[in-house]
């Protein structure tokens, strides 16, 4: 039997949790919350033992010991050699090697799902072969192996009134969550989650609250509107929100106007994002000296000395940063990844710090009105998914919103109404995101019920759930449930439940009836797709009771389109997609897919991603045997804003700031098979959405 160590010294952990593993033989770290693992290979069978976290450069969660003379890592990762102060040694995986001395290291690693850090004292030898990244010790070493889950839970609570002023204490506040004020914070790990807000009587903020002293104020209206659009950069910048008749950026001796010549929200957006990517060009000069290709760009055209920068004062930064004309700086900054409206209401600012956590940019819409959502008449003369084709609709459906088109690769919505083609985000269902406890079940549990024989076809996502390394799923197909078994099983642990079948106003058709979600008690589904017509009020009353995050549909959909639909969102999830990026690009599989739309946490993913992204090919063929491949990249929660994604080819890595658009690069066919054999990628080519592992470059004629 394999060893286990949990660090609680219980079977149940809310912290990684370290296994023996035997083929092949090594260590495996699982984080039982976040429900990953990663792997370390070594020639022989270990014995593991509990080891101290005390020493390591960072905090970390739990650790283990065992002796080895090398550790193989299933994948092609950068490596940084810390001395306990600084980085010494940094190897990127680009077909080369890296030999070091004799010295104590603690060894960490890019782009997995864990935080890791190797403890050892001997020279190292480095190289990456094929897919693996080796690490050879001089002799046989006791190393000590150290786990930080990331995930991040706040710890605090702010109580707010209904009084502005309340609201701008406690944003004010928010800025306590960085572990540091120069420019790594940009790094995601080092941005910890703001405190919550909650309304009450009167206002209240715990002692452990420490807002760090930048110096920098925001001045705003005393008006909701003004104090949630600044929000995230107050967050970022660690700043004071006060209130003010013009709204501006000061410090002792710099002030900026947050009323430029775009709107107010406008410049509040972009002068976050300004601040931010010059904080990404400004890190490289300090612990990661990583040579990123925008970043690097921007350097060789800028006339500043940004190693004199890294080590001057935050509102010293500040001001240079604001001083660059942004024409200079636009070409070269990644996509912004989300844009959240408010509609701001008191009751709204329980969202504030989930929208800092997320570092999306921020627009107040007024309270929606309009008609009641009705579902459209079939568009085309082909089997639907709705058990009346009459037209019957509900009567109590909510306000149809179209949001304001955006920039930014996601959109969600907070506030009254069904938003179309984008995310209707909850303040309890952001919630249950940091609310999670370890799980019973080590595996990732996959439910598919089909309750309609006529769309059994469907039934094959089965098949496309479960088939990638290092994640275990438990994988089951239910066919014609009655109301009770169904009623059963959302009452269960299912992390994700793919609905097929019928839905309208009066529930989810079973054999012997409907099964209406909105007189349920409890629900224990954490994620679900409903992929029937007018599935919204059913799915809406499912994040209501305790579901974190789902896919409905707003209107009737089509067979044919909804196992298009159904299918490619499977893949897309089991790539480790949110549900937010993978929605878009699920939904060109058909002309209907905009009537789909997000209920809950849309950042919410099922499994973790291969390369802590989820990656989207666009293939251009430019003439026989040559293609051109755009890279795409989306965020999820492991890997937010700041983010560096490595793209490796012709035996070499090139290091980008995700998301969006990361590169074209030209590829002759043998390149392309070799580039796409190298992990599951999403592949958009002639319209049609396809997968690394089904395609070559001979079937893209």
């Amino acid at each position: 039997m394999a060893d286990s160590i949990f660090p609680s010294g219980e079977e149940t952990s809310s912290v990684p949790v370290f296994n023996t593993i035997s083929n092949p033989s090594g260590a495996e770290v699982y984080d039982p919350i976040e429900k990953v693992r990663f792997e370390l290979h070594t020639p022989e069978p270990v014995s593991i033992h509990p080891a101290s976290t005390d020493e390591f450069p960072f905090p970390m969660d739990s650790a283990v010991r065992f002796s080895t003379t090398r550790i193989r890592l299933p994948k092609r990762v950068e490596v940084n050699f810390w001395s306990g102060k600084n980085i010494v040694e940094h190897f990127s995986p680009d077909g080369g090697s890296l030999s070091i001395p004799d010295r104590k290291y603690y060894l960490t690693f890019g782009t997995a799902p864990i935080k890791l850090y190797i403890d050892v004292e001997s020279a190292v030898d480095m190289t990456c072969r094929g897919g693996n990244t080796i690490i050879d010790f001089e002799r046989e070493q006791s190393v000590r192996v150290a786990a930080r889950s990331l995930h991040r839970r706040p710890s605090d609570v702010i109580t707010v009134t209904e009084d502005v002023r309340d609201v701008m204490r406690a944003v004010s506040s928010f800025g306590s969550a960085l572990k540091t004020t120069s420019p790594e914070r940009s790094f995601p790990t080092l941005r910890d989650h703001p405190p919550l807000v909650e309304s009450g009587n009167e206002f209240s903020v715990p002692k452990s609250v420490e807002r760090p002293d930048t110096g920098i104020e925001i001045e705003v209206p005393q008006e909701y509107a003004s104090v949630y659009a600044v929000t995230p950069l107050a967050f970022y910048l660690g700043a004071k929100v006060v209130p003010g008749r013009v709204p501006r950026l000061v410090t002792d001796d710099f002030e900026y106007s947050l009323t430029g010549s775009a709107d107010f929200e406008q410049t509040v957006a972009d002068t976050l994002q300004q601040v931010f990517f010059l904080d990404c060009v400004t890190r490289t000069e300090g612990y990661y000296d990583f040579t990123i290709q925008s970043c690097q760009t921007v350097k060789e055209r800028l006339d500043i000395d940004f190693a004199d920068l890294y080590d001057s004062s935050l509102t010293e930064q500040l001001t240079t940063y604001l001083s660059i004309p942004s024409e200079i700086l636009e070409p070269h900054m990644p996509q912004w990844h989300l844009t959240t409206d408010v509609v701001p209401t008191l009751g709204n600012a329980e969202i504030l710090p989930f929208v800092a956590d997320d570092l999306s940019l921020v627009r107040c819409p007024a309270e929606p009105t309009g008609k009641s959502l009705r579902p459209q008449p079939p568009a085309i003369a082909e089997f639907c998914r709705t058990t009346s084709m009459d037209g019957e609709s509900d009567p109590s459906s909510e306000l149809v919103v179209e949001p304001t088109p955006t920039n930014t690769m996601e959109h969600a919505w907070v506030g009254k109404g069904c938003p179309l083609g984008s995310n209707k985000l909850t303040v309890d269902s952001r919630r249950r995101r940091i609310e999670q406890e370890p799980a019973e079940q080590p595996n990732i549990r996959i439910q598919v019920v089909c309750n309609d024989e006529g769309m059994k076809a469907e039934g094959a996502v089965e098949e496309m759930y479960g088939f990638r390394d290092l994640v275990e799923y438990d994988v089951d197909i239910e066919y014609d449930l009655t109301t009770d078994e169904l009623r059963k099983m959302l009452r269960e642990p299912i992390d994700f439940l793919h609905y097929i079948g019928h839905v309208d106003h009066q529930g989810i058709q079973c054999t012997n009836g409907t099964l209406d979600t909105t007189a349920l008690e409890t629900i224990g589904v954490r994620m679900f797709l409903l992929n029937a017509c007018r599935s919204y009020k059913q799915g809406k009353a499912l994040i209501e009771k305790g579901s974190q995050a789902g896919i409905v549909t707003v209107s009737d959909v089509s067979n044919r389109s909804a196992t298009k639909v159904g299918q490619s969102l499977a893949r897309l999830l089991n790539a480790g997609f949110s549900l937010r990026s993978a929605l878009p690009i699920a939904q060109k599989q058909t002309l209907f897919g905009h009537q789909y739309l997000i209920i809950g946490d849309g950042g919410a993913t099922i499994c973790q991603s291969p390369s802590g992204f989820g990656t989207h090919l666009k293939i251009i063929p430019k003439s026989k045997g040559k293609y051109t491949v755009e890279i795409y990249t989306y965020l999820v929660p492991t890997h937010s804003a700041g983010t560096i994604y490595n793209s490796y080819h012709k035996e070499s890595y090139t290091s980008y700031l995700s998301p969006g658009y990361i590169d074209s690069v030209k590829m002759a066919a043998d390149e392309l098979d070799q580039y796409l054999n190298r992990q599951q990628y999403v592949i958009e080519y002639d319209g049609d959405i396809y997968w690394s592992d089904d395609i070559s470059a001979s079937d893209l004629t």
